[in-house]
């Protein structure tokens, strides 16, 4: 029998939908073929380039809150926790060093960056591409999201090693919009037309990473809105909760 359509579904057309405002689904994953060759041809696994292809001039990581308990509840900043501990944030700082067997400051979220955190990241990168009105948004396939489940029998797809994508674009000031009800869940790769630059957000851990031009990676290390470190392609990944 076959399956009903569900909102948002494409069916017998392909051309782009509404997914949330500023967004639509793209039935042609061309502009992603540079980022998907590029991880596929890097040897350098548990590593940033892994995440990020290694073609930027600099890299950061940004550090996600923590929450308490369950995705909710206070959360808190690396950097706060650093401050109470008294140790420094460096690019070799792994999570479970940081909170050194505590489970005081609760954990981050898996698979996603906290929608402050990704409206920070959007607001800053803006002015780091000559088009921040059109971005690509790769959304991983398995969200299990009403949208990304609408979508099951679709061709198309961003494939990377162990993962497939569906490809939506919008302006990259649409960013924070993705994680729709679940404040946490953003798309796990999106850059600008212009591939000045690209966040990668891993979907099993809590690592995010983001490739750019020094002056970018510098402003988004300056940005009192986010905690981050500078790190480099062959930096390895935190194995925390690996």
């Amino acid at each position: 029998m076959a399956r009903p359509p569900r909102h948002h579904e494409v069916v017998g057309r392909e051309e782009p939908v509404a997914w949330a405002p500023g967004m639509s689904l793209s039935s042609d994953t061309g502009a992603a073929a540079w980022v998907a060759a590029a991880l596929t041809a890097t040897t350098s696994v548990g590593t940033v380039a892994a995440m990020v292809p290694p073609v930027f001039a600099a890299y950061a990581r940004v550090l996600p809150p923590t929450y308490d308990r369950e995705d909710v509840g206070p959360r808190h900043r690396w950097s706060e926790i650093a401050a109470a501990r008294g140790v420094p944030l460096t690019a070799d700082t792994r999570f479970d060093d940081l909170v050194a067997g505590s489970d005081r400051w609760g954990r981050p979220s898996d698979g996603g960056l906290d929608a402050r955190e990704t409206a920070a990241l959007a607001r800053i990168l803006s002015g780091f591409t000559d088009s921040p009105d059109r971005a690509y948004f790769s959304l991983w396939e398995g969200f299990g999201l009403p949208e990304t489940d609408a979508w099951w029998d679709r061709p198309v797809r961003v494939r990377t090693p162990h993962r497939a994508y569906h490809l939506l674009t919008g302006p990259v000031r649409a960013a924070p919009v993705l994680p729709t009800p679940v404040e946490w869940r953003c798309a796990s790769l999106w850059w600008p037309h212009d591939r000045s630059w690209l966040v990668a957000t891993e979907i099993d851990n809590y690592l995010t990473y983001v490739g750019a031009s020094q002056a970018a990676i510098d402003a988004v290390l300056a940005d009192h809105a986010l905690d981050a470190v500078a790190v480099r392609p062959e930096t390895p990944l935190d194995p925390s909760y690996g």
